[in-house]
C-alpha cells in the first residue's frame, strides 16, 4: 500500500499539462518572428535588386550620350538617392565601339548581420551609342 501512495502521486504529475500552453506560445511567437524577418529581408533584396536595375538603365541612358564616365556617375548618383538600400551597391561602365554598358553589383542590406545564404545582385544595362552628324552638333 505504502508502494501505491508514492506511485499514484507521480503519475499524476507525469501526466500533468501544466505550463505547456506558455511553452507552446513561446514556440509559436519565435516562429512567427522567424518568419516575419525572413519576410523582410526577402523584401529588401528584392528593394535592392529594383534600385540596382534602376541605376543601371539611367546609367546606360546617360552614358549613351556623354560617355562611359558619366554613365558610372549617374547610376552611381542614382545609388546614393536610394539612401542605405545602395550603399552595398557599386555601378561601373565600359564603352564598347558602338554600345555603352553600365553594371551594378554587390550585396542587399542585411536585417541582421548574419551570414544569410543571400545571392548577390547583379544588373546590367547596354545602348548603343548616339552619334549625331557633325553638322547637328553644337559645337
Amino acid at each position: 500500500m505504502a508502494l501505491a501512495a508514492r506511485i499514484e502521486p507521480a503519475a499524476q504529475r507525469v501526466g500533468d499539462e501544466r505550463g505547456t500552453a506558455v511553452i507552446e506560445g513561446l514556440l509559436t511567437f519565435g516562429l512567427i518572428v522567424l518568419v516575419l524577418v525572413f519576410g523582410v529581408q526577402a523584401a529588401m533584396y528584392v528593394h535592392a535588386r529594383s534600385v540596382a536595375q534602376t541605376a543601371a538603365q539611367e546609367g546606360a541612358r546617360s552614358a549613351a550620350i556623354d560617355g562611359a564616365a558619366a554613365g558610372s556617375s549617374r547610376a552611381s548618383t542614382v545609388l546614393r538617392a536610394a539612401g542605405g538600400t545602395g550603399d552595398g551597391l557599386h555601378a561601373t561602365a565600359a564603352a564598347g565601339a558602338d554600345n555603352v554598358t553600365v553594371s551594378v553589383a554587390g550585396q542587399a542590406p542585411k536585417v541582421f548581420p548574419v551570414g544569410l545564404l543571400m545571392p548577390s545582385i547583379t544588373a546590367t544595362a547596354s545602348l548603343p551609342l548616339e552619334r549625331f552628324p557633325v553638322e547637328e552638333r553644337g559645337g
